[in-house]
């Protein structure tokens, strides 16, 4: 699998015995983002053996506490690890300001480059671009500048046919432009069809990430088509005038979301403490949309 995504916390802003504050890693091709940082994220990445150092971009949706309380020891521990690796972080302001007064309030020295790059606007825009994947930024509707994440895998090469390189003795440029799309077009005349000696590459994976918003209707055009959306269903139906007020989401607002953006699977999660099962709230979800689960800590889902 191209994306795999290991849960590390499903509560809202207060946790539970049982449930941390939202953190999420995200594999793709073995190169892992950490999205969201609430408080014990570190413990959790322990607990289920998440490695440390190939994490190398951290992307926060917003500056409340149960999102971000988790990246001042994060960065603490790394320093004390002896990471040299630079450290992206991806934030609305003022997380460049907060944390300069962090690590100078407790005399931290890192030594490590952190950049942070904040994001802002109205609108999506892309905020990291590299050879396996692209991710894009888009606005929440939350009490403060809130930001949700897409993942989007780029399209691979198409795969070489073995038998095939040996039987029409291709060269390197020819299986460089096959694996590109293009027909052998040789000086002879001979034609040989690209999809006679390549297979098709896998269908790319996406992944999108919605903590915390209120259900607004654009933002299912945001996550239109993706593979596997995560989003917030602090509530039930049953306080539906509490999420309305607080800018959060029922479970149903989430499967909404999920319905009109064609989602392939809707994962639920930042669970209010008052709900000591989350049952409820997978049924409430799946009486619109079926294929709605309820996000497990410790759990990996497989994308694509």
């Amino acid at each position: 699998m191209a994306f795999r995504l290991t849960i590390l916390g499903t509560s809202s802003a207060l946790p539970t015995s049982d449930r941390y504050p939202t953190a999420h890693v995200l594999n793709v091709h073995e190169r892992l983002f950490l999205i969201d940082c609430g408080e014990g994220t570190q413990m959790q990445m322990r607990r289920y053996r998440i490695r440390f150092g190939r994490i190398n971009n951290i992307f926060i949706s917003h500056l409340h506490g149960d999102h971000f309380f988790g990246v001042y020891p994060l960065l603490s521990t790394y320093n004390l690890m002896g990471r040299k690796t630079p450290l992206h972080l991806y934030a609305p302001a003022p997380a460049e300001e907060l944390i300069a007064k962090h690590l100078a309030d407790f005399d931290i020295h890192l030594g490590f480059d952190l950049t942070v790059h904040t994001v802002s606007g109205r609108s999506m825009k892309k905020v990291l671009d590299d050879k396996r994947v692209e991710v894009f930024s888009f606005p929440l509707k939350h009490r403060i500048p809130t930001y949700g994440y897409l993942f989007r895998e780029k399209m691979a090469d198409r795969n070489m046919i073995k038998e095939k390189i040996e039987e029409y003795g291709l060269s390197v440029e020819e299986i460089g432009n096959a694996r590109r799309g293009g027909d052998i077009i040789r000086e002879t005349g001979q034609v040989i069809p690209c999809a006679e000696i390549t297979h098709e590459p896998h269908r790319p994976a996406s992944y999108a990430f919605c903590s915390d918003t209120g259900w607004f209707k654009k933002l299912s055009s945001y996550v239109s088509g993706v593979d596997l959306l995560y989003h917030e269903a602090t509530f039930g139906a049953d306080n539906d005038a509490l999420a309305v007020t607080t800018r959060h989401s029922t479970a149903s607002h989430a499967a909404k979301v999920a319905l009109e953006a064609g989602a392939g699977k809707l994962l639920l999660g930042h669970f209010s403490a008052r709900y000591r099962s989350t049952a409820p709230l997978e049924e409430e979800a799946r009486q619109i949309f079926p294929c709605s689960e309820a996000a497990r800590e410790g759990v990996t889902y497989e994308i694509g």
